[in-house]
């Protein structure tokens, strides 16, 4: 018999390899079913290629994180710092292992090297799983030849991002639940939507240059902001916490019967101090509108223009920008269209309502500068030259 023909007698006899099973944890002796959350042993229909070398152990009496999952309970604790914002994280954790994509959220974890970022990544993935976990960059996702090796998987890690700056239009499109332009290799291109949470993993938080508010409302920051001494950190600890899975699975389980509550913690989490800090820095213009008090009417500053003279910041929010601009260091400010057309989401994200109303003077604001707030930056513009 020729080569050929054996190569075509086995392609017969052997079945088409089928895409696995997602809704399920694949564990050494069985796989966890997330949706009728029960244990079965295994069955090659499937299909799946990884598993997590770890044997799964029945619900024990009075199961708790801290009885049971000692383990990520320490880790926990020790990266929150706090017993409201451990329980935000543990909503982000629900999210990744019940793949609610649909949430329209993308987690961004920021922090020092050996702040516990890297363990939140190790845990998502266990809760994942290996086989439905895929790497990649921001890069990848604004690229349609890129975004062919994120099709697939239900969780899509972006670790150690280097500084980033863009529009995140590709992160934008596939949180938001719209289709995006595939060209796999060889092979024709489409599109599809792609079903997969989002997990980002920074020393220093992404800058996006878009005003919209697009990235914002979908943006859901942790920051760890404690980092733990050389001496105390537990090199075993990932695979310590991996032994605790099945409790872990069936504590977030129990935690979140009703998911609604992990949104809400996570919808929570966006509008933290932490988040709310990390935002300012990585964005001016939601810096610059922390300066302002917002009044009830639009009696305030008019938002002006640099054909006015003199120039006045204290008179002219746009002359106001510009100072802030030139006095903190930072360079390539907003044209006045695109500064008009953002005010309203930047004030929104410092908590603060915008208004504006037409006069025979220009266009006035409910907006007054903070001078007390602002002196820091404002009083270089006063200065005599």
């Amino acid at each position: 018999m020729r080569i050929s023909s054996a190569v075509e007698s086995l392609r017969l006899s052997l079945p088409i390899m089928r895409t696995p099973q997602k809704d399920i944890i694949c564990f050494k002796n069985g796989v966890y079913e997330l949706k009728t959350q029960t244990f079965r042993p295994h069955n090659k229909k499937d299909w799946l290629l990884v598993s997590n070398d770890i044997d799964y152990y029945p619900a024990k009496e009075n199961e708790s994180f801290e009885t049971h999952a000692p383990n990520f309970a320490k880790w926990l604790k020790r990266a929150s710092g706090n017993q409201d914002k451990a329980k935000n994280i543990l909503a982000g954790l629900y999210m990744i292992l019940a793949n609610r994509y649909d949430w329209q959220l993308f987690l961004e974890v920021t922090g020092a090297g050996g702040s516990g970022k890297s363990v939140f990544a190790e845990i998502a993935t266990m809760l994942s799983g290996k086989n439905n976990t895929v790497i990649g960059t921001m890069e990848s996702l604004e690229k349609a030849r890129d975004r062919a090796l994120v099709v697939g998987y239900s969780l899509i890690i972006l670790p150690d991002q280097p500084r980033y700056m863009g529009s995140g239009a590709g992160l934008k499109a596939i949180t938001g639940g719209d289709e995006v332009a595939i060209d796999p290799k060889h092979k024709q291109p489409y599109s599809c939507k792609i079903p997969a949470v989002v997990l980002v993993i920074n020393n220093e938080a992404m800058r996006f240059n878009e005003h919209n508010g697009g990235i914002s409302r979908r943006r859901v920051i942790f920051h760890f902001g404690k980092v733990i001494p050389e001496k105390e950190r537990d090199l075993n600890l990932v695979s310590k916490i991996e032994q605790e899975l099945p409790s872990i699975v069936r504590l977030l389980l129990n935690e979140f019967a009703n998911p609604n509550e992990a949104k809400e913690r996570l919808h929570k989490q966006q509008q933290s101090e932490e988040a709310t800090t990390i935002k300012r820095e990585s964005d001016h213009l939601v810096d610059f509108c922390s300066y302002f008090d917002a009044l009830n009417n639009p009696n305030g500053m008019l938002i002006g223009n640099l054909g006015i003279t003199p120039f006045n910041p204290r008179k002219y929010l746009y002359h106001a920008y510009i100072e802030y601009i030139r006095n903190t260091g930072l360079n390539n400010p907003l044209s006045l269209t695109q500064f008009g057309t953002s005010l309203s989401y930047a004030m929104n994200k410092d908590g603060k309502q915008y208004i504006k109303k037409r006069y025979t003077a220009g266009n006035k604001t409910n907006l007054e500068l903070n001078l007390n707030a602002s002196k820091d930056w404002l009083p270089k513009a006063e200065e005599p030259t």
